[in-house]
């Protein structure tokens, strides 16, 4: 949702951002994230540090604007 409401990220379900702007692109499922066609994202990226890691399965996206350059903490949707 990309709200700053403090709120457990790991069982948020909204379907729209905090402003209700856009609709979301990932959903949580058993503490993931995951993209709704299946793919699971890098929740490390989603942080202000992102992840440093080189190879693993998970996507490098964005989970708010889907952007490959940044994370949710960054995101232009996130709420300030």
């Amino acid at each position: 949702c990309a709200g700053r409401s403090p709120h457990c990220t790991i069982k948020c379900v909204s379907t729209h951002t905090w402003d209700k702007q856009h609709e979301t692109f990932s959903e949580r499922i058993c503490k993931g994230l995951w993209t709704k066609d299946g793919k699971l994202i890098c929740t490390t990226w989603q942080r202000d540090e992102g992840c440093t890691t080189p190879k693993h399965d998970a996507h490098k996206v964005c989970s708010g604007c889907v952007a490959t350059t940044l994370g949710a903490q960054k995101c232009p949707r996130a709420q300030k």
